[in-house]
């Protein structure tokens, strides 16, 4: 059974990353007329309309976090068919660079006071 990985890719992406890797996995029966390009496209747009609800309706996810999809598929009579129970998503929010600036500055004065006293 094929499966669709789009590695890591920012959430505003991943709905072109799952359209582009779907398109070259099925590129040989495309070129055969074992599969039609509509179909494939139409496939792609049904899981990106699935992991939108997901991602941005239910997670909250913004556009600049990350997230990984991994999803077996197979193809029966010219027609590409989810497998949802293979479905696995990770999810990596970004953090706000204040926040990181904020931790690490804390860091370096924890870093500077055993400095002093050693």
């Amino acid at each position: 059974m094929p499966k669709l990985q789009t590695g890591t890719v920012i959430v505003g992406y991943y709905a072109t990353k799952i359209r582009r890797a779907l398109f070259a996995q099925n590129r040989e029966l495309l070129k055969t007329g074992q599969l039609e390009a509509s179909e494939v496209a139409r496939a792609a747009g049904e899981l990106n309309q699935k992991l939108y609800t997901a991602l941005v309706e239910k997670l909250v996810l913004s556009k600049g976090d990350i997230v990984r999809v991994e999803i077996e598929y197979t193809v029966e009579n010219s027609k590409i068919i989810w497998n949802f129970d293979s479905l696995k998503v990770g999810v990596y929010r970004r953090v706000d660079p204040d926040t990181v600036e904020a931790a690490l500055k804390a860091i370096r004065q924890e870093k500077l006071q055993v400095e002093a006293n050693g």
